[in-house]
């Protein structure tokens, strides 16, 4: 029995990376930081009106439906249908989701140092927003 293919080559997680990106050019969103991993992804932002949760999340997840589904279903399996949000309420929390999120990839033994994920805010410091437009603490 061979094991069985991540849900997302690195091809795919790049459609979900150029997605998130067109979001940021198309002042959607403000990024905090990102990963793509193999069978999902998380990023933290803040939204730009008018644009809610509800409406980016579809309006994202159309785009990256359409491009990944092949490969998914080559894989048996698709993406949920939702997803989790958290409200960051201080400085403190911002820097441990963000760390949380980098660090994923480190975590699940698929690199050894975080930088080194390519589906990533840590690989990609041009799509971070810096300075954070909003003041925490």
């Amino acid at each position: 029995m061979h094991p069985k293919k991540p849900a997302l080559d690195e091809a795919a997680r790049e459609i979900v990376v150029s997605a998130l990106q067109f979001a940021l050019e198309s002042h959607r969103i403000y990024f905090g930081a990102f990963v793509v991993m193999p069978d999902h992804w998380h990023a933290l932002i803040a939204l730009i009106e008018p644009w809610t949760l509800p409406k980016f999340m579809h309006a994202i997840m159309s785009f990256v439906g359409a491009r990944t589904q092949r490969q998914l279903n080559a894989n048996g399996t698709r993406w949920q249908d939702g997803y989790y949000d958290t409200l960051v309420k201080t400085g403190k929390q911002f820097s441990f989701v963000a760390d949380y999120i980098e660090e994923n990839p480190v975590a699940k033994g698929l690199v050894e140092r975080k930088e080194q994920w390519i589906a990533s805010s840590a690989h990609r410091l041009d799509l971070i927003t810096d300075p954070w437009p909003w003041l925490y603490d």
